[in-house]
């Protein structure tokens, strides 16, 4: 009997400590980038309300923001499109509980969080525009997921990418500007506007384009 329980104790254990990890690794990134992004010296190359004046978002507008890290931009662009709505997306718990906490400190009311997969943002509906800062390079096949993009951006809305082209950070799936380009034309976006007022990144504004009916 004694046996068996033991066997039940550490099965338990062996079960939690993966989620425990997880949970733990979750944790320990949220708090890097939490601290990371909203430096001052990443907040003086950044210019955030510059990029955010660029994108000429209406208010009563949807965005999505995808890999929204520490909050920075989503709060931002809430307080533009007011009173629409902003997605924070993001695949860390723990960054997304920090947007919502910080959201309600500063009675912003217009900011939703969404749980995203490594694959999906798992928007719950299409949007005007999405915005990706330094995140694509995070994902693993870049070119899978904007065209999985395509199905939330509605018929004339837009995806703006701000992301390196050089002294790219650690763990960065690489790839040109060119191929980024060639990922959006397949996907049914043509490139719009183009901003170099960013060091070390672009800044790429893309339109759906509308669906051709026989």
């Amino acid at each position: 009997m004694k046996s068996q329980k033991s066997e039940k104790i550490i099965l338990c254990v062996l079960l939690a400590v993966p989620i425990t990890l997880s949970s733990m690794c979750d944790w320990v990134k949220a708090r890097f980038y939490i601290d990371h992004m909203e430096r001052d010296e990443r907040l003086n190359v950044i210019q955030v309300e510059r990029v955010v004046d660029t994108l000429q978002i209406t208010a009563g507008s949807t965005l999505a923001d995808i890999g929204s890290g520490s909050g920075l931009f989503t709060r931002h662009l809430a307080n533009r499109v007011d009173p629409g709505v902003v997605y924070a997306v993001d695949i860390n718990s723990e960054l997304l509980e920090h947007i919502d906490d910080t959201a309600k400190k500063q009675r912003i009311d217009n900011i939703k969080t969404v749980q995203a997969s490594e694959d999906d943002p798992n928007l719950p509906r299409s949007v005007d525009l999405i915005f990706i800062c330094d995140t694509l390079h995070y994902i693993h096949f870049p070119d899978r997921y904007v065209n999985k993009l395509r199905s939330y951006v509605d018929e004339g809305g837009q995806i703006a990418i701000i992301n390196f082209f050089r002294n790219w950070p650690p763990m960065s799936n690489r790839f040109e500007r060119k191929q980024l380009e060639s990922w959006m034309h397949q996907a049914g976006f043509v490139l719009k506007a183009e901003h170099d007022f960013l060091e070390d990144r672009y800044f790429l504004i893309f339109e759906r384009q509308a669906t051709v009916r026989g």
